[in-house]
């Protein structure tokens, strides 16, 4: 593929492709392109893995998926390792500062350029989408179905966009919101965490199976964050390593994505019972001269976060936590105010879906999705002509394979081109 798709005669990058045939070629219907999420998740993994489709999607498709560039095999993004592992403060409220954020982003973006390459200015999802175009020409496919999930779901958004003449049919499951501001996402970003915490406090409440069951889960979880706050807290599995405040955040929002109740309430538990551990210096960042990985930072190529100065920041984080609490935060906070010091320009501008001439689309989400809340799938089925949302009445971020009614109406979609007239209850 070309690393600049307005210069396809320039420089190219290899972009990793896998292809599980169909298992009944006689019945097969034709290629299902499915894009991966992250963004930093290997489709090639997926696929190699056993993937998350039943087995009549894999008897009646060819299923290939891709390492989206700057994604593993397909080029990946490099920083240095010394940044790549290093956090700056992103928390006002504990002495976090604007413009050391900034200052680190920028030497992370110098780094990202040096191990990179060009490529790192040309990671947006509108080059993904480009490159699966691509992809169907080498096919020799006249038209193409597509499933996309999580951030696939902006890839997939670009190719409706450019290409809606080449889709039989698309399917986007946890959606995201491409049209909304950077104040705006972090806003519902932070409303989900808040939403899907209370599910997981509500079954604390009602089942003795919870290990917090018959204690306020809201005051557990402020203790257990003061702990952090005051640099004190430890990981559940290895005494030796911190946890901040905001990777404490990150890890319940991430146990509220399948979601692992169980194993969350037990980690607040066990937080909660923790000796306090000597709090850390903090590290400076240190480059060490050597490339890691870090896909992550893809986002700032889809995102724009116009944070103007420590006063506004703060007054962001304000309106952060109202919306998260009891959470302090959302993950989305710390990308948020990475990519506002982001040198590089984003080159996929958030906007409204600009869909003409597509076939009908299905969107699938979770009524309680931590990471792509289901106020975000109820906006693009309403800017995207001839969507229709079908909503799991549950719990957790991903539906495909949520229950066998989620499972069923994906399918009969991919198959058959069935738009499912009814929601699918929580299981």
């Amino acid at each position: 593929m070309p690393i600049d798709w307005a210069d396809p005669g320039g420089a190219r990058i290899d972009v990793a492709v896998v292809r599980d045939r169909a298992d009944e070629p006689a019945k097969k219907v034709g290629t299902l392109i499915s894009l991966p999420g992250g963004p930093g998740t290997s489709g090639v993994d997926e696929i190699l893995k056993g993937g998350k489709f039943s087995a009549e999607l894999r008897a009646r498709f060819d299923i290939i998926s891709l390492d989206p560039r700057g994604v593993k095999r397909s080029h990946p993004v490099l920083c240095d390792a010394g940044l790549v592992g290093y956090r700056p403060n992103v928390l006002p409220d504990l002495g976090g500062r604007l413009d050391e954020v900034r200052s680190y982003a920028r030497d992370l973006a110098d780094s990202c350029r040096r191990y990179t390459g060009p490529l790192i200015e040309h990671v947006d999802a509108v080059s993904v989408a480009r490159d699966v175009e691509a992809l169907r020409v080498a096919l020799g496919e006249e038209r193409i179905s597509v499933y996309s999930r999580s951030y696939g779901t902006m890839p997939a958004q670009a190719y409706a966009e450019l290409f809606p003449n080449r889709l039989r049919a698309m399917l986007m499951d946890s959606v995201d919101d491409h049209s909304l501001d950077g104040r705006a996402f972090l806003a519902s970003e932070a409303r989900a965490g808040k939403d899907t915490f209370g599910e997981f406090a509500a079954w604390c409440a009602r089942d003795e199976q919870c290990a917090l069951h018959g204690t306020p889960v809201d005051r557990v979880f402020d203790e257990v964050y003061a702990k952090a706050a005051r640099g004190e807290l430890r990981a559940v599995a290895d005494a030796t390593k911190q946890v901040t405040p905001f990777d404490l955040n990150t890890q319940v929002v991430q146990r509220l994505y399948r979601p692992e109740w169980s194993r969350l309430a037990t980690d607040l538990r066990t937080w909660a019972d923790q000796l306090p551990g000597v709090p850390i210096a903090p590290a400076a960042a240190q480059p060490q001269g050597r490339p890691a990985p870090m896909p992550e930072i893809i986002l700032c190529s889809d995102w724009r976060f116009d944070i103007t100065d420590q006063d506004q920041w703060a007054a962001l984080w304000r309106e952060q936590n109202d919306n998260a609490a009891p959470l302090r935060n959302h993950f989305a906070w710390g990308a948020g105010s990475m990519c506002s010091g982001w040198p590089i320009g984003v080159t996929n501008p958030p906007h409204r879906p600009q869909i003409a001439d597509a076939p009908p689309i299905l969107i699938l989400n979770s009524l309680h999705d931590p990471a792509t809340p289901h106020e975000w799938a109820t906006a693009v089925a309403r800017n995207t002509p001839g969507a229709t949302l079908i909503t799991y009445e549950g719990w957790g971020h991903g539906v495909y394979d949520r229950s066998p009614c989620t499972t069923s109406a994906a399918d009969r979609y991919l198959i058959d081109l069935t738009i499912p007239q009814n929601n699918c209850p929580a299981a």
